[in-house]
């Protein structure tokens, strides 16, 4: 195959000198570009290979949808052939898998067509209804625009090739393991010095935090008698643990998913073995840990003293934000002794890599938000739409769009990036004071006449469809057609920047897209998100109301799912009425079933929020203040009692906090007495009883 000459002397340089990793995109037909490929990997004699493709080759071969099953994994190519789909959190997780002075190589049509290309990820990137409407990808020509901005990539066609060499300049080793040493030296302190005192290890990838738990691990082991544990979400993501684990202990035994050195062990154990009752170890440590759901890493934390969380914060998964902005808040309420230790610089790879920069930069990777204050002189604050064309043309406001949805949204993540630019159903609102971007919301369309075929199966739950996800949810749950085909703007995201919180500014964006959507006849405003008081009170300040709780608490947050709608309309407030009645009735059916555990703060104000109804007097109320003043026992007015809470919500205000959660516990969530006693820290029935009459008396005196 001929290949341009100026290719081959760009690598006889790279071989000539130690070079940096850096990206090389081949363009034109896929054949062509394949075979250059293989070409290629067969002159340079590269040994480990991952080739990203939806055909099999005779090199080691996932699809881009599997690509998570490679992270923790080295390779010296990675090869993405976009012809068979490109995703944004795919290419940077898999870029963080290729070793020092290796390649990443992009196989995609010439690159004045590849934006007109159909990409066959890009149906599960658009909602039902809207692929038809969906025209050039907009996110491929910014990604395009970053190859050509970026001197560190190599282009190479059927004519021509393009390219500098990226040299290492600074290559001291002494610098480049000086990071991992105190590292290890922290992670030993954890299992030897004070109980409670966790360890928070957060880097980017490369940087050896895996590599670090295994070399800790085995200095434990060869210093004293340890039970260390390991988990991850995946024992395939622990590879490199147990590589450098038993580098350092030659003579260790390998025995299914352990380590075994004397009476020192590193074993791999899964989540839900460790939170099991008999289990206790010397030292567990939690890798990939931010992408553990967050309650489960509480449950970890209160159980055992000695532990180490090592996270990828700035994770490819979206996950990291939501470890740095919940979990360690969190930790340090339930830890205050715990100890953090970051790891920057890279292992893997060596500082001031072409390739890390080259994703970091073209997805927004490292972009900080730069901090403002507003004053009352200072120019007025704006809302407007914003369209993807613009968002285009405006890398910075791109970026800082994009940082601040990443900075509130713990799940938001790079293939979100790809959804925005190019996903026609999603359109953007922003805040601005100036050019000082304060906020912003996306919104997603959804309902309407593109589901109008297949309306009866999504009421019946025999069809669920992509997107679409507050319309399809609500109408399968209270079998709602109208719901279904009233046109509906669900609001995905919004973010306002850190400094400018509890001011106003989300709910004024909010009402800004309500005018918006009024103006564009539409039915319904939407949103969905993991429920608590603060967030479900910011919806209702903009009058939206509870339309659905999950029975089940989400796995991310172990928050329930919560929806909310606000009609817009005169036939839609007859929707949501009816609505509004169903979810009730289910509320009421579910507190002492499914929303047992759900936070007795959360369900008073969930109550309070009903529409009030009159609740019987004479006989009923008579019985009620018997038992208040002790006259009727507990059992016989049980029913009674509960029945007051829910019609009277407003009589939880008139007590404390803890005497309403008592009640709430009690009577709407039925605990049982042994329960009570525990979570309350009362002696017994007895007690219980008393302090229910106590609080009901409160409540009867100003009736």
């Amino acid at each position: 195959m001929n290949l341009p000459k100026q290719l081959f002397h760009w690598f006889q340089q790279r071989q000539s000198r130690l070079s940096h990793r850096q990206l090389l995109v081949i363009t034109g037909q896929e054949e062509w570009t394949k075979t250059a490929a293989v070409t290629l990997l067969d002159k340079n004699d590269i040994q480990s290979i991952l080739w990203v493709s939806n055909t099999q080759t005779k090199y080691e071969n996932i699809s881009v949808k599997d690509y998570r099953c490679k992270l923790g994994y080295e390779y010296d190519w990675v090869v993405l052939n976009c012809f068979s789909g490109f995703r944004a959190n795919a290419a940077m997780a898999l870029s963080g898998t290729i070793r020092a002075q290796g390649l990443m190589v992009i196989l995609c049509p010439e690159l004045s067509e590849w934006p007109n290309y159909t990409d066959p990820e890009q149906i599960n990137r658009i909602s039902y209804g809207y692929q038809q409407h969906f025209p050039k990808s907009h996110f491929i020509q910014h990604l395009i625009s970053s190859f050509n901005e970026d001197s560190g990539v190599a282009m190479l066609s059927a004519d021509k090739f393009s390219g500098k060499t990226s040299f290492v300049e600074d290559n001291s080793d002494k610098e480049r393991y000086y990071e991992q040493e105190i590292t290890v030296t922290n992670i030993c302190k954890v299992a030897q010095g004070h109980r409670n005192r966790p360890l928070i290890l957060t880097a980017d990838r490369g940087r050896g935090k895996s590599s670090a738990l295994g070399i800790a691990a085995a200095k434990l082991m060869q210093t004293s008698d340890k039970r260390i544990y390991i988990t991850a979400p995946h024992i395939r993501s622990l590879e490199q643990v147990f590589i450098h684990n038993k580098r350092l202990l030659p003579e260790a035994v390998m025995y299914k998913n352990s380590v075994l050195h004397g009476s020192s062990s590193l074993t791999f154990k899964s989540i839900d073995v460790l939170l099991s009752d008999e289990i206790s170890a010397d030292l567990l440590l939690i890798d990939e840990a931010s992408a553990i759901p967050v309650y489960i890493l509480n449950k970890l934390a209160k159980k055992f003293p000695r532990i180490v969380f090592s996270a990828t914060v700035h994770g490819y998964e979206g996950s990291g934000r939501g470890f740095e902005t919940r979990f360690i808040r969190q930790l340090s309420l339930l830890k205050p002794g715990f100890k953090r230790s970051q790891m920057l610089q890279p292992i893997r790879w060596y500082k001031h890599d072409t390739l890390e920069q080259f994703w970091f930069t073209s997805l927004f990777h490292n972009v900080q938000q730069v901090t403002e204050i507003l004053e009352s002189e200072s120019q007025s604050i704006n809302c407007r739409h914003l369209t993807k064309a613009e968002l285009l043309l405006n890398k910075t406001l791109l970026g800082g769009l994009f940082r601040l949805l990443i900075d509130a949204h713990y799940q938001t993540s790079q293939d979100d990036l790809q959804r925005l630019l190019d996903a026609p159903e999603i359109e953007c609102f922003i805040l601005t004071n100036g050019n000082t971007l304060l906020g912003v919301a996306q919104i997603i369309k959804e309902g309407g006449d593109c589901l109008d075929e297949i309306a009866n199966n999504i009421a019946d739950c025999t069809r669920r469809v992509k997107g679409h996800l507050v319309a399809q949810n609500i109408t399968s749950s209270y079998n709602t057609l109208p719901f279904l085909l009233a046109q509906q703007w669900r609001i995905s995201r919004i973010a306002v920047a850190p400094e400018h919180q509890h001011t106003g500014l989300g709910k004024k964006l909010v009402d800004f897209i309500e005018q918006q959507a009024r103006k564009q006849h539409i039915s319904f405003l939407t949103t969905s998100f993991g429920c608590n008081t603060n967030i479900l009170n910011f919806w209702y300040k903009s009058e939206f109301f509870l339309a659905k709780l999950s029975v089940k608490p989400e796995v991310s947050s172990g928050e329930h799912s919560a929806i909310c709608i606000k009609p817009l309309t005169n036939e839609a407030l007859k929707i949501s009425d009816s609505i509004h009645k169903d979810f009730y009735q289910e509320l009421l059916y579910q507190m002492d079933k499914n929303f047992k555990r759900l936070s007795e703060s959360l369900l008073i104000q969930i109550l309070l929020l009903r529409p009030s109804a009159n609740v019987g007097v004479s006989k009923n109320m008579e019985i009620l203040r018997q038992f208040a003043i002790g006259k009727r026992a507990y059992f016989t007015c049980k029913r009674l009692l509960k029945e007051y809470l829910i019609v009277n919500p407003a009589c939880f205000l008139k007590l404390e906090t803890q005497e309403q959660a008592l009640l709430v516990a009690a009577l709407l969530q039925n605990f049982e007495d042994k329960e009570l006693c525990s979570k309350y820290n009362l002696s017994g029935k007895k007690q219980i009883e008393q302090v229910l009459k106590t609080s009901l008396e409160k409540v009867l005196i100003s009736q």
